[in-house]
């Protein structure tokens, strides 16, 4: 895994990866040759991200039916249990993808109720 800090660092050339979007098509195992792109921030802060990127990017969703065990204080976007935290997303993202996920959720607080709340125990 590789962080970047918005505005301070630009992410590399981003050819061969798939963007976390809600309004991309679903993300399946068949896009298990893609890298996987996330962004990290408040909605409306994510917007802007995207936005910086230069380059066209494939997009892709998570299946609807997950919940986040995280819980918001501030609307983040039409179906506020929808919108995953970071870890979740990636989470399932590894999950479809039929990647490792052993020891992502170690340090999530709601790991418990998260994997509860998506039958994921």
């Amino acid at each position: 895994m590789q962080f970047f800090t918005y505005p301070k660092s630009s992410p590399p050339f981003l050819i061969n990866y798939v963007l976390l979007d809600l309004n991309g098509p679903p993300l399946t195992n068949k896009d298990k040759h893609f890298g996987l792109f996330l962004i990290d921030g408040t909605w409306n802060y994510a917007k802007t991200m995207t936005a910086s990127i230069k380059e066209p990017l494939v997009t892709r969703s998570l299946p609807s039916k997950y919940r986040t065990a995280y819980p918001r204080r501030q609307p983040s976007c039409d179906d506020p249990e929808r919108g995953l935290a970071s870890i979740e997303a990636l989470y399932i993202a590894y999950k479809i993808l039929e990647r490792e996920t052993t020891g992502l959720l170690d340090h999530y607080y709601w790991k418990e109720p998260f994997l509860q709340l998506n039958n994921l125990v």
